[in-house]
């Protein structure tokens, strides 16, 4: 009984397996079949790898393609953007990635504009 209690139900049925394995076929021939097994088990596993490499190359290429995308996007709005206006705002302790000139240049009057009046 103490055994049962340790034993679930897959490994129960395992082990009825094994033994009627054992039955089946002679004990001599059990490495044999676990080197088939084994066999047959990599290349399962080979076989879900190459699918699933098939699967997500084209969505990591896309992901990348997007990252690239938006960096060229990124220093375009940047090249355009005073490299003055840049030494000033981070000077103002002001993050200026992912603004357009404008954003920034509101954000250095407004800074500005509060040291004044402070």
């Amino acid at each position: 009984m103490h055994i049962y209690l340790i034993l679930d139900e897959q490994t129960g049925l395992l082990l009825f397996l094994f033994f009627l394995v054992l039955i089946a076929w002679k004990p001599e021939m059990l490495p044999t079949i676990a080197r088939e097994l084994g066999k047959w088990y990599n290349w399962a596993r080979k076989s879900l790898d190459d699918f699933l490499r098939e699967i997500n190359e084209p969505i990591y290429e896309a992901r990348s393609e997007v990252a690239r995308t938006i960096n060229e996007t990124r220093q375009a709005v940047m090249n355009d953007v005073d490299p003055d206006i840049l030494r000033i705002a981070r000077a103002l302790n002001i993050d200026v990635r992912g603004k357009t000139k404008q954003e920034i240049m509101s954000e250095i009057l407004r800074r500005l504009g509060e040291g004044k009046s402070g």
